[in-house]
């Protein structure tokens, strides 16, 4: 199997979970910038799509503009027009004061000119029909399938989008350790699955590679990691022995890095 998402150690994904989020808004530019700068070139930021009332593709993670904007509402009953004239910055810090909810296009743009890619969890669920069209117009227009990644926690969704969009690779979320983790993956056709940190001892990375599927982790910012070294439970001595005995093809984090820092550890760099 001729896997794009499978890697070695010493040229293992660096991902940033909604970009740079720890120093920076998530999903805005700022944050996809400062995932850049951290990460450096071919970093991914991963993302999360949304529908607008009127059939806008824009990148924000809650089913409310609230939490992290200065409005209110659901996102799929407001316009794009409202959407994008809302302070996307401020509620972080005074300083991203201005930031705005990306469109899909406009963030793609971003990314081919700041050598970034978008692992884009697809948010909207039960409107396949509407929402994979409007997706594949946009990333067959911009030729934009070496720029994403597609994820979500619904494998199903996953398949019929991969038959859909089959020039862009899937990513499977799990939380729960299986019996057998690679046969829900391939059925899906998912070409990585994301996995749980603390169930990750139980190895499903094993029969997951075996498979030929590629495996992600996500991981806790970096004093989050210092804190269970204090506490006498060496996560990052973890991280870093599982990113050198080849078990991992990405590692994402709030904190950009966080990630930078195992990996140049793991491979003494």
């Amino acid at each position: 199997m001729n896997n794009p998402l499978r890697m070695r150690p010493e040229n293992m994904r660096i991902a940033g979970h909604r970009g740079h989020s720890y120093a920076a808004p998530e999903n805005t530019y700022a944050a996809f910038e400062l995932a850049r700068k951290l990460g450096g070139a071919g970093v991914t930021c991963e993302t999360d799509l949304a529908l607008t009332r009127d059939g806008q593709l824009l990148l924000i993670h809650d089913e409310t503009v609230d939490r992290t904007t200065n409005g209110h509402g659901l996102v799929r009953n407001m316009t794009s027009g409202d959407l994008l004239k809302l302070d996307a910055g401020s509620w972080f810090s005074p300083e991203f004061s201005g930031e705005r909810i990306p469109t899909l296009r406009d963030a793609l743009e971003f990314a081919r000119k700041n050598d970034i890619i978008y692992q884009l969890e697809v948010k909207v669920y039960n409107r396949n029909d509407e929402v994979f069209p409007k997706l594949k117009a946009v990333v067959d227009d911009m030729k934009a399938y070496d720029l994403l990644q597609f994820s979500a926690f619904d494998f199903t969704l996953l398949k019929e989008l991969k038959q859909f969009i089959p020039k862009v690779p899937t990513v499977g979320l799990s939380h729960s350790i299986l019996i057998d983790p690679a046969a829900p993956a391939l059925d899906a056709n998912v070409d990585a699955v994301n996995l749980e940190i603390l169930n990750f001892p139980s190895m499903e990375c094993i029969k997951l590679h075996q498979a030929g599927i590629a495996v992600f982790l996500h991981i806790p910012v970096g004093e989050i990691l210092d804190r269970y070294s204090d506490y006498g439970w060496n996560m990052r001595s973890d991280i870093i022995n599982w990113i050198r005995d080849g078990h991992l093809d990405q590692v994402i984090s709030n904190d950009v890095s966080a990630v930078v820092s195992v990996w140049h550890e793991a491979i003494g760099k």
